[in-house]
């Protein structure tokens, strides 16, 4: 901030303005009580923090010089000053009780002073003037204050909807680029697949595995069509249901019900759950091969969710294909740690690959 600007500029302003009013108090010889003279002034350099408290002491002042002898025209300067600022105040208690109660004493000590008309009605005037004045800035400057909050609010909701317009065209962009990929490759895989089914000659088995494929197929293809769409996902315990359904069909072993103490989660903690078991239930078939066996494990306490997974190879011979973390534990991992969980996976004795996630049942704090 410069020096002409914003508080820097106020406080050069008030320094300048003390320092004529005194000067002018000393030239003018409308000093009788230099003690009285000080309590006009000084209190003046808090007129911006505390109008209130400043009024009262600067017409209190001025008063008690005004019985003692002062000038009018130079010794009203002070208290005009102090109810120019009190009067811009918000509080109707300080416009309206403060600055009257200082007038009242004002005029009073002026008109006995000085007499009625030279003395009580000059006060009234330069008081109602200088009170009218304040008033006035007051409300200028609520409207000023006003009219930038609503500039704020009005830049923020321009800023949001731009925010909103950038994201709906990502979104667009993306929707396109999967509906000329991978739609559409899903679509061909199928057509394939259905002209295989109908011209060749399949053994019974065969035909069973040709007609999961399709099933997986028409789904996968269900899903990316109700994304494009932006449906409403699905429940994650019948997508996982349905998906542990078709894996079992596809060859991976798996336990017959999934263990207790995964229904009555809130809502965040079991759509990771139930994620989780899903995803590896296809790596462990994908990459350890038909036979394969996944054991599921769950611990539960009333602070957490521990889910552990293991895998292990169904070959005859060799070990487990290599692997690492693909894009759909990666991805988990993201919302895990988000969730304020953590999420480990990796080799386990060997042969074996392990994940395990801990999820937090209740917020933090």
């Amino acid at each position: 901030m410069t020096w002409w600007g914003g508080a820097h500029w106020q406080r050069a302003v008030d320094v300048a303005l003390g320092a004529a009013l005194a000067t002018i108090f000393l030239v003018s010889g409308a000093v009788v009580s230099v003690p009285l003279a000080v309590a006009q002034l000084l209190p003046l350099a808090w007129r911006r923090h505390a109008p209130q408290v400043v009024l009262a002491l600067v017409g209190g002042a001025t008063a008690a010089h005004t019985l003692a002898g002062m000038s009018r025209s130079v010794g009203f300067l002070p208290v005009t000053l102090a109810l120019y600022s009190a009067a811009a105040h918000r509080s109707p208690w300080i416009r309206w009780g403060t600055c009257g109660t200082a007038t009242a004493v004002v005029v009073a000590a002026s008109g006995l002073r000085h007499g009625p008309v030279e003395g009580g009605l000059l006060a009234v005037v330069v008081c109602v003037v200088a009170w009218l004045a304040g008033v006035e800035r007051g409300e200028h400057v609520r409207e000023r204050t006003a009219y930038a909050a609503e500039n704020t609010r009005l830049r923020w909701e321009q800023t949001a909807a731009r925010q909103t317009a950038a994201a709906a065209q990502a979104r667009e962009r993306l929707s396109r680029r999967l509906h000329d990929t991978l739609a559409h490759t899903v679509t061909v895989m199928l057509v394939q697949a259905e002209a295989l089914r109908s011209t060749a000659s399949l053994a019974p088995a065969d035909r069973d595995r040709l007609d999961r494929v399709l099933a997986a197929g028409r789904e996968a293809l269900a899903d990316v069509r109700a994304a494009l769409a932006d449906q409403a996902e699905a429940d994650p315990a019948a997508t996982l249901a349905d998906r542990l359904r078709a894996l079992r069909e596809a060859g991976l072993r798996l336990p017959p019900a999934l263990p207790d103490g995964l229904d009555d989660l809130p809502a965040p903690a079991r759509a990771l759950a139930h994620r989780l078991i899903g995803e590896t239930a296809t790596n462990a078939l994908r990459h350890d091969g038909v036979g394969s066996r996944l054991d599921i494990a769950v611990d539960r306490d009333d602070d957490a969710l521990t889910v552990a997974l293991t895998s292990s190879a169904g070959r005859a011979t060799g070990g487990p294909a290599p692997r690492g973390a693909g894009f759909g534990l990666r991805s988990l991992a993201v919302d895990v740690e988000a969730h304020g969980g953590t999420l480990r996976h990796g080799r386990s004795d060997g042969s074996r690959w392990r994940v395990v996630a801990t999820l937090p049942l209740r917020p933090p704090g």
